[in-house]
Protein backbone atom coordinates (compact mmCIF):
# COMPACT_ATOMS: atom_id res chain seq x y z
CA UNK A 1 0.00 0.00 0.00
CA UNK A 2 1.78 3.41 -1.26
CA UNK A 3 1.52 6.67 0.77
CA UNK A 4 -1.26 8.26 -1.32
CA UNK A 5 -4.07 5.11 -0.43
CA UNK A 6 -2.91 5.12 2.94
CA UNK A 7 -3.32 8.43 3.42
CA UNK A 8 -6.99 8.17 1.77
CA UNK A 9 -8.07 4.91 3.77
CA UNK A 10 -6.11 5.53 7.24
CA UNK A 11 -6.62 9.79 7.21
CA UNK A 12 -7.41 9.86 10.81
CA UNK A 13 -5.94 8.05 14.49
CA UNK A 14 -9.63 6.86 14.63
CA UNK A 15 -9.61 5.26 11.52
CA UNK A 16 -6.32 3.57 11.87
CA UNK A 17 -7.41 2.26 15.74
CA UNK A 18 -10.27 0.77 14.35
CA UNK A 19 -8.75 -0.70 11.46
CA UNK A 20 -6.18 -2.22 14.17
CA UNK A 21 -9.08 -3.92 16.90
CA UNK A 22 -10.17 -5.60 13.43
CA UNK A 23 -7.39 -7.51 12.61
CA UNK A 24 -6.68 -7.94 16.39
CA UNK A 25 -9.95 -9.19 17.08
CA UNK A 26 -11.87 -10.12 14.27
CA UNK A 27 -14.51 -11.89 15.89
CA UNK A 28 -14.80 -9.44 18.76
CA UNK A 29 -12.49 -7.85 21.25
CA UNK A 30 -11.54 -10.53 24.36
CA UNK A 31 -9.78 -9.50 27.62
CA UNK A 32 -6.07 -10.37 27.62
CA UNK A 33 -5.85 -11.89 30.37
CA UNK A 34 -9.64 -13.98 31.12
CA UNK A 35 -10.61 -13.91 27.83
CA UNK A 36 -13.83 -12.82 28.83
CA UNK A 37 -15.99 -12.05 25.75
CA UNK A 38 -17.78 -8.78 27.92
CA UNK A 39 -15.05 -5.60 27.53
CA UNK A 40 -15.98 -1.80 27.29
CA UNK A 41 -14.10 0.80 25.67
CA UNK A 42 -12.96 3.62 28.03
CA UNK A 43 -11.54 6.59 27.54
CA UNK A 44 -8.77 8.16 30.31
CA UNK A 45 -6.28 10.63 30.55
CA UNK A 46 -2.54 9.65 30.53
CA UNK A 47 0.41 11.35 32.41
CA UNK A 48 0.84 13.79 29.62
CA UNK A 49 -2.40 14.39 29.24
CA UNK A 50 -3.46 13.11 26.47
CA UNK A 51 -6.61 11.14 26.13
CA UNK A 52 -6.12 7.46 25.75
CA UNK A 53 -8.68 4.55 24.59
CA UNK A 54 -8.68 1.66 26.80
CA UNK A 55 -10.91 -0.97 26.86
CA UNK A 56 -12.26 -2.44 30.62
CA UNK A 57 -12.58 -6.51 31.19
CA UNK A 58 -16.53 -6.68 32.41
CA UNK A 59 -15.01 -9.41 34.47
CA UNK A 60 -11.66 -8.95 36.04
CA UNK A 61 -11.39 -5.25 35.25
CA UNK A 62 -8.20 -5.50 33.03
CA UNK A 63 -7.07 -2.45 31.73
CA UNK A 64 -5.63 -3.06 28.06
CA UNK A 65 -5.36 -1.23 24.87
CA UNK A 66 -5.40 -2.48 21.05
CA UNK A 67 -1.67 -2.60 20.98
CA UNK A 68 -0.80 -4.02 24.60
CA UNK A 69 1.73 -6.71 24.30
CA UNK A 70 2.59 -6.00 20.32
CA UNK A 71 5.17 -4.72 18.81
CA UNK A 72 3.13 -1.50 19.16
CA UNK A 73 3.71 -1.59 23.06
CA UNK A 74 4.21 1.23 25.02
CA UNK A 75 4.81 3.66 22.42
CA UNK A 76 3.37 7.31 21.96
CA UNK A 77 3.60 7.46 18.80
CA UNK A 78 0.48 8.00 16.81
CA UNK A 79 -1.17 5.34 14.50
CA UNK A 80 -1.01 6.92 11.52
CA UNK A 81 2.81 7.65 11.79
CA UNK A 82 3.25 3.72 12.49
CA UNK A 83 1.32 3.13 9.28
CA UNK A 84 3.39 5.91 7.55
CA UNK A 85 6.48 4.15 8.42
CA UNK A 86 5.44 0.42 7.89
CA UNK A 87 4.70 1.17 4.47
CA UNK A 88 8.15 3.24 3.86
CA UNK A 89 9.90 0.07 4.41
CA UNK A 90 7.95 -2.29 2.82
CA UNK A 91 7.66 -1.07 -0.38
CA UNK A 92 11.29 -0.08 -0.22
CA UNK A 93 13.21 -2.33 -2.52
CA UNK A 94 16.46 -1.74 -0.61
CA UNK A 95 15.25 -0.38 2.79
CA UNK A 96 15.09 2.94 4.31
CA UNK A 97 17.72 4.52 6.94
CA UNK A 98 16.19 5.13 10.37
CA UNK A 99 17.60 9.22 10.13
CA UNK A 100 15.80 9.35 6.48
CA UNK A 101 12.32 7.81 7.70
CA UNK A 102 12.46 10.42 10.44
CA UNK A 103 12.71 13.12 8.18
CA UNK A 104 9.72 11.47 5.87
CA UNK A 105 7.54 11.32 9.33
CA UNK A 106 8.83 13.94 11.56
CA UNK A 107 10.19 12.31 14.63
CA UNK A 108 13.56 12.15 16.67
CA UNK A 109 16.39 10.04 14.86
CA UNK A 110 16.41 7.90 18.29
CA UNK A 111 12.67 7.09 17.79
CA UNK A 112 12.86 6.48 14.29
CA UNK A 113 15.43 4.07 14.92
CA UNK A 114 13.61 1.91 17.59
CA UNK A 115 10.37 2.12 15.00
CA UNK A 116 12.30 1.28 12.55
CA UNK A 117 14.08 -2.65 14.45
CA UNK A 118 9.90 -3.00 15.76
CA UNK A 119 9.12 -2.86 12.23
CA UNK A 120 11.92 -4.66 11.03
CA UNK A 121 10.99 -8.01 13.63
CA UNK A 122 7.83 -8.20 12.26
CA UNK A 123 9.61 -8.54 8.91
CA UNK A 124 11.85 -11.62 9.89
CA UNK A 125 11.01 -15.40 8.36
CA UNK A 126 9.47 -17.19 10.84
CA UNK A 127 12.18 -20.71 12.66
CA UNK A 128 10.56 -23.49 10.47
CA UNK A 129 11.60 -21.60 7.04
CA UNK A 130 14.12 -23.72 4.94
CA UNK A 131 15.68 -22.98 1.43
CA UNK A 132 15.36 -25.98 -1.45
CA UNK A 133 12.94 -28.98 -1.95
CA UNK A 134 12.82 -31.98 -3.86
CA UNK A 135 12.59 -30.10 -7.79
CA UNK A 136 14.59 -27.40 -7.08
CA UNK A 137 18.33 -26.15 -7.15
CA UNK A 138 20.16 -24.51 -4.51
CA UNK A 139 23.22 -21.90 -4.54
CA UNK A 140 24.89 -21.18 -1.71
CA UNK A 141 28.18 -18.39 -1.36
CA UNK A 142 29.50 -16.46 1.28
CA UNK A 143 30.49 -12.71 1.27
CA UNK A 144 31.65 -9.71 3.55
CA UNK A 145 29.73 -7.05 4.36
CA UNK A 146 31.71 -4.24 6.09
CA UNK A 147 33.59 -0.77 5.24
CA UNK A 148 37.59 -0.47 4.47
CA UNK A 149 40.22 -0.08 7.02
CA UNK A 150 43.29 1.91 5.73
CA UNK A 151 46.67 1.64 7.06
CA UNK A 152 45.82 -1.56 8.92
CA UNK A 153 47.02 -4.30 6.56
CA UNK A 154 44.88 -6.41 3.87
CA UNK A 155 44.49 -9.13 6.73
CA UNK A 156 43.20 -6.89 9.25
CA UNK A 157 40.53 -5.38 6.96
CA UNK A 158 39.71 -8.47 6.33
CA UNK A 159 39.48 -9.11 9.65
CA UNK A 160 37.40 -6.63 10.98
CA UNK A 161 34.38 -7.55 8.05
CA UNK A 162 31.23 -9.32 8.85
CA UNK A 163 31.00 -13.00 6.69
CA UNK A 164 27.79 -13.41 5.46
CA UNK A 165 26.77 -16.74 4.21
CA UNK A 166 23.63 -16.53 1.43
CA UNK A 167 21.16 -19.42 0.22
CA UNK A 168 19.10 -18.76 -2.44
CA UNK A 169 16.87 -21.09 -4.77
CA UNK A 170 17.16 -20.32 -8.41
CA UNK A 171 14.09 -18.23 -9.48
CA UNK A 172 12.98 -18.44 -6.05
CA UNK A 173 13.54 -18.03 -2.32
CA UNK A 174 16.82 -16.42 -0.18
CA UNK A 175 18.24 -16.71 3.21
CA UNK A 176 21.27 -14.90 4.41
CA UNK A 177 23.04 -15.46 7.31
CA UNK A 178 26.36 -14.04 9.21
CA UNK A 179 28.70 -16.55 10.71
CA UNK A 180 31.82 -16.38 12.45
CA UNK A 181 34.21 -17.98 9.78
CA UNK A 182 34.16 -19.74 6.62
CA UNK A 183 35.05 -22.67 8.63
CA UNK A 184 32.54 -26.28 8.16
CA UNK A 185 32.04 -25.97 12.21
CA UNK A 186 30.39 -22.37 11.56
CA UNK A 187 28.68 -22.89 8.27
CA UNK A 188 27.26 -26.55 8.63
CA UNK A 189 25.16 -25.37 12.20
CA UNK A 190 23.30 -22.72 9.06
CA UNK A 191 23.08 -24.87 6.26
CA UNK A 192 21.58 -27.68 8.20
CA UNK A 193 19.29 -26.00 10.10
CA UNK A 194 17.72 -24.16 6.49
CA UNK A 195 18.59 -26.44 3.53
CA UNK A 196 15.90 -29.17 3.12
CA UNK A 197 17.27 -32.60 3.27
CA UNK A 198 15.25 -33.24 -0.10
CA UNK A 199 16.98 -30.77 -2.45
CA UNK A 200 17.40 -31.65 -5.55
CA UNK A 201 21.35 -30.16 -6.32
CA UNK A 202 23.34 -27.95 -4.30
CA UNK A 203 25.37 -25.29 -6.65
CA UNK A 204 28.69 -24.04 -4.57
CA UNK A 205 32.20 -22.20 -5.61
CA UNK A 206 35.22 -24.00 -4.99
CA UNK A 207 35.82 -23.29 -1.47
CA UNK A 208 36.84 -26.53 -0.20
CA UNK A 209 34.58 -26.23 3.54
CA UNK A 210 31.45 -26.85 1.37
CA UNK A 211 32.83 -30.35 0.47
CA UNK A 212 32.54 -31.75 4.06
CA UNK A 213 28.91 -29.67 4.79
CA UNK A 214 27.29 -30.66 1.53
CA UNK A 215 26.50 -34.65 0.26
CA UNK A 216 28.62 -35.04 -2.05
CA UNK A 217 25.94 -36.88 -4.56
CA UNK A 218 24.01 -33.75 -4.31
CA UNK A 219 27.06 -31.09 -4.66
CA UNK A 220 28.12 -29.48 -7.72
CA UNK A 221 31.23 -27.06 -7.34
CA UNK A 222 31.86 -24.67 -10.39
CA UNK A 223 34.00 -21.96 -11.14
CA UNK A 224 32.57 -18.43 -11.41
CA UNK A 225 34.53 -18.49 -14.77
CA UNK A 226 31.49 -20.29 -16.25
CA UNK A 227 28.13 -18.51 -16.10
CA UNK A 228 26.12 -20.58 -19.00
CA UNK A 229 26.21 -23.77 -19.91
CA UNK A 230 23.26 -24.69 -22.96
CA UNK A 231 21.35 -22.04 -21.21
CA UNK A 232 21.57 -23.19 -17.41
CA UNK A 233 22.96 -21.74 -14.44
CA UNK A 234 26.52 -23.78 -13.64
CA UNK A 235 27.44 -20.80 -11.09
CA UNK A 236 26.38 -18.82 -8.20
CA UNK A 237 24.81 -16.05 -10.26
CA UNK A 238 21.42 -15.57 -8.46
CA UNK A 239 22.85 -15.70 -4.80
CA UNK A 240 25.72 -13.15 -5.51
CA UNK A 241 22.97 -11.12 -7.27
CA UNK A 242 21.13 -11.08 -3.79
CA UNK A 243 24.41 -10.38 -2.15
CA UNK A 244 24.70 -7.01 -4.49
CA UNK A 245 21.32 -5.65 -4.34
CA UNK A 246 21.84 -5.88 0.02
CA UNK A 247 25.13 -3.98 -0.60
CA UNK A 248 23.95 -1.64 -3.02
CA UNK A 249 21.61 -0.81 0.06
CA UNK A 250 24.17 -0.71 2.49
CA UNK A 251 25.73 1.76 0.04
CA UNK A 252 22.85 4.04 -0.87
CA UNK A 253 20.74 4.64 2.26
CA UNK A 254 22.54 2.99 5.58
CA UNK A 255 26.19 3.59 4.62
CA UNK A 256 27.31 1.10 7.57
CA UNK A 257 25.39 -1.32 9.43
CA UNK A 258 26.78 -2.62 13.21
CA UNK A 259 27.92 -5.96 13.70
CA UNK A 260 25.50 -6.80 16.36
CA UNK A 261 22.74 -5.57 14.01
CA UNK A 262 23.12 -7.41 10.64
CA UNK A 263 21.33 -9.80 10.99
CA UNK A 264 18.20 -8.33 11.67
CA UNK A 265 18.98 -6.33 8.54
CA UNK A 266 19.58 -9.26 6.23
CA UNK A 267 16.46 -10.80 7.83
CA UNK A 268 14.60 -8.19 6.68
CA UNK A 269 15.99 -7.63 3.38
CA UNK A 270 15.24 -11.63 2.96
CA UNK A 271 11.58 -11.28 4.22
CA UNK A 272 10.63 -8.49 1.55
CA UNK A 273 13.16 -10.34 -1.21
CA UNK A 274 11.38 -13.53 -0.44
CA UNK A 275 7.45 -12.08 -1.24
CA UNK A 276 8.51 -9.68 -4.21
CA UNK A 277 5.90 -10.91 -6.07
CA UNK A 278 2.86 -10.31 -2.94
CA UNK A 279 4.09 -6.13 -3.01
CA UNK A 280 0.00 -5.49 -2.25
CA UNK A 281 -0.03 -7.10 0.65
CA UNK A 282 2.85 -6.66 2.38
CA UNK A 283 1.44 -3.63 4.27
CA UNK A 284 -1.05 -6.24 5.78
CA UNK A 285 1.11 -9.04 6.39
CA UNK A 286 3.79 -6.72 7.94
CA UNK A 287 0.83 -5.31 10.46
CA UNK A 288 -0.20 -8.93 11.30
CA UNK A 289 2.90 -9.73 12.45
CA UNK A 290 3.38 -6.71 14.69
CA UNK A 291 0.31 -7.59 16.37
CA UNK A 292 1.05 -11.16 17.14
CA UNK A 293 4.90 -10.29 18.22
CA UNK A 294 6.07 -9.64 21.86
CA UNK A 295 7.41 -6.13 22.95
CA UNK A 296 10.71 -5.41 21.85
CA UNK A 297 11.86 -2.74 24.35
CA UNK A 298 14.28 -0.04 23.32
CA UNK A 299 17.18 -1.71 26.03
CA UNK A 300 17.06 -4.69 24.39
CA UNK A 301 18.19 -3.37 21.25
CA UNK A 302 20.96 -1.74 22.71
CA UNK A 303 24.43 -3.48 24.41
Amino acid sequence: MNLYSLAKKFGTEEAALLHLIKMRWPNGVRCLACDHDKVYLIETKGKTGKVARLFECADCGLHFSATTNTLFHDSHLPLTKWFAAISLMVDGKKGISASQLGRHIGMTYKTAWHVCHRIREAMQEPKSFKIGGESVTVEIDETFVGGRKRGVGVKAGRDAKTIVIGMAERSGRIHLKTVKSRLAKDMKPVIDDKLRSTTKEVVTDALRTYQYVIPKEKHNRTSHKEELNDKNWTSTQTVENAFSLFKRGIIGNYHQLSREHLDRYLGEFCWRYNRRKMQPWLFEMTLTNMLNKKPLPYKDLTF
